[in-house]
């Protein structure tokens, strides 16, 4: 039987690992995503742990979830509501509109399943908590997130409906109550969790709770990494066109968000694009019941780069934007 002295070590050292982690968060989760890659025959065995790696990440981020904030950014609605329609309508309607006019049928179901989650898919539930480690405004992030959330089962039911045939073997209706079902789980939980610990509590331990996130993001991160490793060696240029490809697509997402959003500020403009350019596209795969075309599935994986590199890459511009409007009297 392990002494007291060991244990408490034991927890001293998780301890000062979740609190490290938390505070590093953006380097953290840029590494994680390239150690996946080298870890091919952990991210076969772990791949049966990517629908729950989700699940604990939704309910981490609604642990956080402050109602008083929400309910403060909706004094002033417009933004909110204005970056939730252009992610989860405008966008999604506009890659619909162009696949029916090339047509259906003329197009690979992977490439059509990848092109309905990347443009349906809310945004990461993680985006709150980099926007506030940015010093953002992480309660409009919260807010766009939150009512993106609410208005997913439906909207991608619709997006289902028009786009993906039923040679996927999965139909709105089940999309939509796997995917309302997935979130009520979370939510529920999370909110349970908030209430059961206390919001005093929870601001204190906010680098833990960062950290386990990161540790999380971490087995996600191997778990979406399984057969990228082996296709990478197998197929290096349909690799590389898939890496850049994914890249291409949140960059776009990102600078014509960021245009359009300009003028009701650089920080709002910022956390629009920040959201739309991150999808949550491991929630799409879980809400599928895992069963997409296998182009698709490597679609998501590498998109997997974007979205973990994102918060490395960007914080540079968040924290010239945060200095700027610092600056404005």
């Amino acid at each position: 039987m392990p002494s007291p002295t060991f244990v408490i070590s034991g927890l001293k050292l998780i301890n000062s690992l979740l609190r490290f982690l938390g505070r590093n968060g953006t380097n953290a989760v840029a590494i994680s995503i390239f150690l996946g890659l080298f870890l091919p025959g952990i991210a076969e065995a772990l791949r049966i742990l990517l629908t729950p790696a989700i699940f604990i990440l939704l309910t981490l981020s609604f642990i956080r979830v402050d109602n008083a904030a929400i309910a403060n950014q909706l004094r002033r609605p417009l933004p909110a509501f204005a970056a939730m329609l252009w992610q989860m309508l405008i966008l999604p309607l506009l890659a619909t509109v162009t696949c029916l006019i090339i047509g259906l049928d003329q197009i690979d179901l992977g490439v059509l399943t990848a092109l309905f989650m990347v443009s349906a898919a809310p945004p990461v539930m993680s985006t709150p908590i980099f926007i506030w480690m940015f010093g953002l405004n992480g309660a409009l992030a919260l807010t766009i997130s939150t009512l993106s959330l609410i208005v997913a089962p439906f909207s991608t039911a619709l997006f289902a409906y028009l786009l993906l045939p039923e040679t996927l073997q999965v139909s709105p209706l089940s999309l939509a109550t796997n995917l309302a079902m997935f979130l009520i789980g979370s939510a529920g939980l999370g909110r349970l969790l908030y209430y059961l610990i206390g919001a005093k509590r929870i601001n204190e331990v906010t680098d833990h709770i960062n950290g386990l996130n990161c540790i999380v993001l971490f087995i996600f991160a191997v778990a979406a990494m399984d057969g990228v490793t082996g296709f990478a060696i197998t197929a290096p240029f349909k690799a590389t066109a898939l890496f850049v490809g994914v890249f291409a697509i949140a960059a776009l997402q990102l600078l014509v968000t960021f245009l359009i959003f300009y003028p009701a500020g650089q920080q709002t403009a910022f956390i629009a694009a920040y959201g739309t350019g991150s999808r949550n596209l491991g929630l799409m795969v879980a809400a599928l019941g895992g069963t997409i075309p296998e182009l698709a599935w490597l679609f998501f994986a590498f998109a997997q780069f974007p979205i973990y590199l994102l918060p490395w890459i960007l914080k540079p511009a968040a924290i010239h934007i945060r200095e700027a409007e610092a600056t404005i009297p």
